[in-house]
């Protein structure tokens, strides 16, 4: 095999970048110098790129090439030869000594000009591939390559492959630069994606309007979604989103025109009006306006629809021409292999017996005309003939297609991708209703007090106070550099600290389950600091970095929550410190992380006890649990919540509070039993209630204790009658006896169901 085989795995620049027409690099001139930076080093001068699915690691290694253009780019960048290897490529053909000839044959060209560059798009594809095939040797042979300046290279990891490539090799930090690609801030996302839709706008031919990428924009931001499009990096996240919503609405505007739907809407209104019915757009109308106003109204509907089933008609058969071209096309492509095989099998026939005279007579044989045409390459008539016939078809085709892209056109007129549809598309994927996607983020932030006092009962100076940091955070008042918002709750255990934190999750990302959680009671040894920001280098698991750091680089959007923090090793708070004052962190592998968006809330049980004797009142119980706090923690520590002011404590809860709760629970129960399509309805009278809840309710244990006791008593008696009488409705009564301190569930009646008499039809 000869050196020019690598051509076939080593793809130039310039070839690459004509895969993607108009490529053009928005808002990442900065990581675009970080980058020429590494490249014109002496030492570790190739380049570990690295950053989420989606962040734009290629487009990056596409903008050297593309910037070549540029009369500002540097000369040692325009005079490198980048090539991008086709891994899949190499690997294709299953045998090891082929797969060797040709990647020796790939370093030989790469080596043959020091100024190379290679780029392999995902490093974890290659070594994968080089270890399943038997081939450990390629990674070696690259990184001598390397080591010996023979060439350079970018090698593309996702953050989650990271730990696949630093151990592949033990030279590899070396040799390489790590550069961290992180996805853009608002604005340069901004910028990416109104660039970057224009190309969506041509694949659907409907435009796409600034409001619908706005809301892509800020849904994509906002939220996470487990689905698989929508779960990677910026800006691709949103070009995703918008990519789907444009799919859906194309779909159901071809199958029910939007503006014939809109005129049957508002005929139904006027017909409602005319029926005497109250519609607030009409009011004010006279029956004579309103009756013109519908004839005019059916005479248009009557056009449209008139127009839709035309268009319906050409679109089906347009639909048919394309299908029988396509079995029409598919017949000849049979016949034409099948002549050729024909035209084959005689030629060697005639050729079997000019040899068999040849030898009869030893002289050579006459060859026909058509043998002589075939040994220069030239086919048969047969086959000239179908091969012309294809061509026919194919323009055929060809016209069909644009017919059908003109009728497209026509169908789109009119068309654009709004908000509304983008809010839709969003709310189908991720479950939460379009209603709370689009209620307005100033007045979610203004009524925060209120959604969070639905929830958390009683301590209404903790909610505003928390309530209050968000939303100077979110208007921009805060310092860039720290967290949206620092917080240490005090109290006894049941007292809502927990909840507030699911509370203000479900308030700001519409869903609980958002809640970034960490038990401290995990962190409990010296070493469990390497959980948080990973292992140190040469210890087991370095590579995969960090459960906090890795969390917040693929969501920087969160509220973390770090539960009794009392019990967490004295190590764990120096990682705290840093958190809380600048920011950010820099895991094992040396990647940086920002809690720049992040809401951060410590719950903590220490001077629970002061609450809870009966001899304090809140305040001495709040300084005496300021002075063990004083004790616990450096005052550095304590300081970080601004300054003190956010470290807030808890009242107990009175019996008013409780009764609240209990209410709030039957009020669950009988939410959860509606979901069931059962008419069912649990009661309590409001002596029993607040009887139960007084023998019941221990502060020791807070508000857990009567949702415990609520289903260890009553959903037993409930699930058993939802079991055994099927058709029981009507009214479940609770009545509790303070005496003996026990509960009793009156069972509903039995729904009668009437049987027909014997005989009867």
């Amino acid at each position: 095999m000869t050196d020019g085989s690598s051509q076939n795995f080593l793809i130039r620049g310039s070839d690459y970048l004509a895969r993607f027409p108009g490529f053009k690099l928005i808002a990442r001139e900065e990581e675009v110098k970080k980058l020429n930076r590494i490249l014109m080093r002496d030492k570790a001068s190739s380049v570990l790129l690295v950053g989420p699915g989606g962040v734009g690691c290629t487009a990056l290694c596409l903008e050297l090439e593309a910037c070549k253009s540029d009369p500002e780019t540097p000369f040692d960048i325009l005079s490198k030869r980048i090539f991008w290897l086709d891994t899949d490529g190499l690997f294709s053909s299953g045998d090891p000594s082929a797969m060797n000839e040709n990647f020796q044959n790939v370093l030989r060209r790469l080596s043959r000009y020091p100024d190379s560059l290679l780029i392999i798009e995902d490093m974890k594809d290659f070594i994968e591939a080089s270890r399943n095939h038997g081939c450990t040797h390629f990674i070696n042979a690259l990184m001598r390559s390397l080591e010996q300046g023979k060439f350079q290279a970018i090698f593309e990891s996702r953050d989650e492959h990271l730990e696949v490539v630093l151990k592949c090799h033990s030279n590899i930090t070396e040799f390489f630069t790590m550069l961290d690609l992180q996805e853009p801030g608002r604005e340069a996302l901004q910028k990416i994606v109104s660039e970057a839709v224009r190309r969506l706008q041509d694949h659907h031919r409907i435009p796409v309007s600034a409001e619908a990428v706005e809301t892509a924009i800020e849904l994509t931001w906002k939220y996470r979604v487990r689905e698989m499009s929508l779960s990677r990096a910026q800006p691709e996240r949103t070009l995703n989103l918008l990519d789907r919503a444009l799919t859906s609405y194309r779909q159901d505007a071809h199958a029910h025109p939007p503006r014939l739907a809109a005129k049957q809407k508002e005929l139904a209104l006027i017909t409602r009006a005319l029926n005497g019915e109250k519609v607030a757009a009409l009011e004010g109308k006279k029956p004579d306006e309103l009756g013109k106003a519908q004839e005019m109204i059916k005479a248009q509907i009557e056009v449209m629809n008139k127009e839709w089933q035309e268009r319906q008609e050409r679109l089906r058969r347009i639909y048919k021409n394309q299908t029988d071209g396509e079995e029409a096309l598919k017949d000849l492509e049979d016949r034409l292999e099948e002549q050729r095989k024909k035209d084959q099998d005689a030629r060697e026939n005639v050729e079997e017996n000019l040899k068999d005279k040849e030898k009869e007579t030893g002289k050579a044989g006459f060859q026909s005309f058509n043998m002589k045409t075939a040994a220069a390459g030239y086919e048969s008539e047969k086959v000239n003939a179908i091969k012309a016939e294809m061509d026919q078809l194919q323009k055929a085709i060809e016209k069909n297609k644009k017919e059908f892209d003109e009728l497209t056109r026509e169908i789109n007129e009119g068309l654009e991708l709004t908000a509304d549809h983008v809010l839709h598309e969003f709310s189908q994927l991720s479950g939460i209703p379009a209603n709370k996607l689009n209620q307005d983020e100033r007045a979610k932030l203004i009524n925060l007090d209120q959604a969070l006092s639905r929830r958390v009962y009683g301590q209404d100076h903790a909610v505003k106070k928390l309530a209050d940091a968000v939303r100077v955070a979110r208007v921009g008042l805060k310092d860039p550099n720290k967290p949206q918002a620092a917080f240490m709750f005090l109290g006894p255990s049941g007292v809502g600290k927990t909840e507030m934190a699911k509370a203000l999750t479900a308030a700001l990302h519409d869903d609980e389950r958002a809640l970034l959680r960490f038990d401290m009671s995990e962190y409990m040894e010296k070493h469990a600091v390497a959980k948080l920001i990973g292992a140190p280098p040469g210890y087991e698991g370095y590579e995969a970095g960090g459960i906090l750091t890795n969390a917040m680089r693929r969501n920087p959007y969160v509220v973390i929550l770090f539960d009794e923090i009392e019990k967490a090793h004295p190590d764990i708070f120096n990682v705290f410190l840093q958190v809380l004052d600048d920011g950010r962190l820099t895991d094992n592998r040396g990647l940086t992380v920002s809690f720049s968006e992040a809401i951060i809330l410590m719950t903590t049980n220490i001077g629970q006890k002061n609450f809870l004797d009966p001899a304090m009142g809140f305040d001495e119980a709040v300084q005496e649990t300021t002075r063990e706090l004083d004790e616990t923690y450096r005052p550095e520590f304590l300081n970080r919540f601004n300054g003190r002011q956010n470290i807030v404590c808890f009242n107990s809860l009175d019996l008013a509070i409780i009764e609240k709760i209990a209410t709030r629970e039957i009020a669950k129960l009988n939410t959860q039993i509606r979901a069931q399509g059962r008419d069912l309805t649990v009661e309590i009278a409001p002596d029993s209630l607040r009887a139960l809840c007084k023998d019941q309710y221990n502060p020791a244990n807070g508000a857990r204790g009567i949702p415990g006791y609520f289903a260890s008593q009553i959903h037993p008696a409930v699930a058993n009658t939802m079991l055994e009488a099927e058709s029981a409705h009507g009214v479940m009564e609770v009545l509790y006896d303070s005496k003996t301190r026990t509960l009793e569930v009156v069972h509903p009646r039995i729904r009668e169901v009437s049987v027909p008499k014997k005989g009867a039809a």
